[in-house]
């Protein structure tokens, strides 16, 4: 009898492994099936057992779904996965979905949901010693702030990426190559060419002969670039061979249009159209944007899809088809503001800030285990120098413990003291900035959005109506620009108050973008700019940051207001302990004397007064030269 309850034991156990490996072996068919992956997924449902199984099962759906571009379908698979897996051991399932989730988000243009869960990757790759996973999550955190436009951010977390993959004893290409070319892609939509070519080429360091097969993005990216720099022909050489290697993966792949495929095409038809239209084919940009449009769609990525609208309504304005033009830009407006608004930016800083005060948190809870082992030791020796004392010297002993017990007492209370005011401190800091943020959120939706709609019915009336009067027409452009210029400074102030400091590298950010904008307007003057590389690391309050920025802006106004200036140039060097910013025109000049109480004069003066500067303006009929010490 025993024997035969062995045996059924062992029948039973047999059963439970086999269909344990048809199940893995059913979605394995139905994950890289290109025609039949339901008639697998209904099958493997059928073997579900356990709720390990079913956790696989909604994981491999999750997964098939996002590689093909069901991004709804994803997210519902993938909420229902994370249930399961989250309470069990399959700690690289979890992980993938988590990646998978923030992968859908950011094609959808949800970034802050895209950052929620990579940030709750990292969080458990942390925590279970992933590191491989937590660079990974930094990759496509750096992905995901490029798409938000937050460049600076998307550098910082590639490169965290990049460090990694590169310091490991065994190097793997992909890893590598996916943080060059995150880095990269931000250096390049910051406007940092230089950069952005130097990452993207470090990839060839990695991949080689026909393992360039791999790399089709770089090309593409490597023509992007070249193409911003207007090197049209060279881009197109870059861009084209970008697209060779991306159809003949497509046909190694024996027909497999996965949402790569989509993708990829997208962004090399739009670049192509874009360099055609430069060139004046516009037949061929036509043709061209036609398949963009097609692939842009496909690919359900929000930011294809807005990089699309906004070229196509370039090329439209070049050949003189306002109407189109201003469809294509409204629908690029329209994509761009669903996608980047100031409770997006709130919920980003407050993911970040979440997830910094719980490492802040787990610091703290460790410094109190800390203190609390050495507080134990300290009454152990206490203990034993008790034992000591009684049997030699009672009394010295417990006068030297009272004593000891004392100290200890007013170390804890100071200990206790600096936590306490550690944590007011951080409470006010946190309770300051969601005041800023409040405030930049009101600015911008009420002024913001009345300024965006001045600037849309001035434009409307223009293009609406065959206005004769060329002075209606040019007060019309000029209340149209003076609106642009107002919105512009309302986001300056924006991003100051947002930013509890302001480091010399995003102030310099700020002031290249002004002078560019000032180039367009007088393109007869040059313009130089020289900035000390020991205080790019410099931090400033907003405050001053701001008064910096608003000081040097009205200087180059000025110049090219009233000097008929030529030349402008800016530095900014170090001078021991402090910081020297020079800006001289060689414009005719003027009688310091006369206006000395102009309005814009006195508003330089005192902006750098208020941040504890010195001002000093000198002119003569060879220019004019303002110094400023800080």
């Amino acid at each position: 009898m025993k024997k035969q309850y062995y045996f059924l034991l062992v029948g039973l156990f047999m059963s439970a492994v086999t269909m344990a490996q048809d199940l893995k072996a059913t979605l394995g068919k139905a994950f890289t099936s290109q025609d039949s992956s339901d008639y697998y997924f209904k099958i493997a449902k059928r073997l579900i057992k356990t709720q390990a199984d079913e956790g696989q099962y909604f994981f491999c759906k999750n997964a098939r779904c996002t590689d093909f571009n069901q991004l709804d379908s994803a997210v519902v698979y993938g909420n229902r996965a994370l249930k399961i897996l989250q309470s069990g051991n399959d700690i690289p399932s979890l992980l993938t979905v988590y990646n998978n989730m923030a992968k859908v988000y950011r094609k959808q243009g949800q970034y802050d949901k895209a950052v929620a869960y990579c940030l709750q990757g990292i969080r458990i790759a942390e925590k279970e010693g992933k590191a491989n996973w937590v660079a990974f999550f930094n990759t496509m955190l750096s992905l995901t702030y490029h798409d938000f436009e937050s460049y600076p951010k998307g550098v910082y977390y590639g490169k965290k990426a990049l460090n990694y993959w590169v310091s490991q004893k065994e190097k793997s290409p992909d890893m590598i190559s996916n943080a060059l070319n995150a880095v990269a892609i931000n250096f390049d939509d910051w406007n940092k060419p230089d950069s952005a070519l130097y990452y993207h080429k470090q990839v060839f360091k990695y991949y080689k002969g026909k393992d360039t097969l791999y790399i089709a993005g770089t090309y593409n990216n490597i023509g992007n670039t070249l193409l911003k720099q207007k090197k049209f022909k060279e881009a197109k050489r870059w861009i084209t061979s970008a697209l060779k290697i991306n159809d003949k993966n497509f046909e190694l792949s024996k027909g497999n249009k996965d949402t790569d495929y989509y993708y990829e095409r997208a962004t090399n038809y739009t670049n192509l159209a874009t360099i055609a239209y430069e060139l004046d084919d516009f037949n061929e940009a036509e043709k061209l944007f036609e398949k963009a449009y097609w692939f842009s769609k496909k690919s359900g990525n929000a930011e294809k899809l807005r990089d699309f609208y906004m070229q196509r309504a370039l090329f439209n304005k070049k050949r003189n088809n306002l109407a189109k033009a201003v469809e294509d830009q409204e629908s690029y407006i329209k994509l761009r503001d669903s996608v980047f608004d100031v409770e997006r930016a709130q919920t980003f800083s407050e993911l970040e800030a979440k997830y910094q005060n719980e490492k802040k948190e787990k610091l703290l809870l460790k410094t109190k285990a800390q203190i609390r082992e050495r507080e134990i030791e300290i009454k152990n020796k206490n203990m034993q120098f008790l034992i000591l004392g009684l049997i030699s010297f009672a009394l010295l002993c417990i006068v030297y413990l009272v004593y000891r017990q004392q100290k200890l007492k007013i170390k804890q209370q100071e200990q206790e003291f600096e936590l306490k005011s550690a944590i007011v401190k951080i409470e006010n800091q946190n309770k300051l900035q969601e005041q800023r943020l409040a405030i930049s959120r009101d600015l911008h939706d009420n002024i913001g959005s009345q300024l965006t709609f001045i600037i849309s019915s001035v434009d409307n009336i223009k293009y609406a109506f065959d206005i004769q009067n060329e002075k209606l027409d040019a007060k019309l452009s000029n209340i149209s620009s003076f609106a642009k210029d107002t919105i512009i400074e309302l986001r300056d102030t924006i991003w100051a108050m947002n930013k509890s400091q302001i480091s010399f590298e995003d102030l310099q950010t700020r002031i290249h973008n002004f002078v560019d904008k000032a180039k367009e307007a007088k393109q007869e003057i040059q313009f130089s700019f020289f900035v000390d590389s020991d205080l790019k690391d410099r931090k400033f309050s907003s405050i001053e940051g701001m008064n910096i920025y608003r000081t040097i802006q009205e200087a180059i106004h000025n110049s090219i207001k009233y000097a008929e200036a030529k030349n402008i140039d800016i530095k900014v060097k170090k001078t021991g302990t402090q910081i020297a910013i020079e800006i001289r025109d060689n414009g005719k000049g003027f009688d310091v004397t006369a206006v000395a109480k102009g309005h814009g004069l006195l508003n330089m003066q005192k902006r750098i007064a208020e941040i504890n500067g010195r001002f000093n303006l000198q002119s003569s009929a060879s220019g004019t030269e303002i110094n400023i010490l800080l």
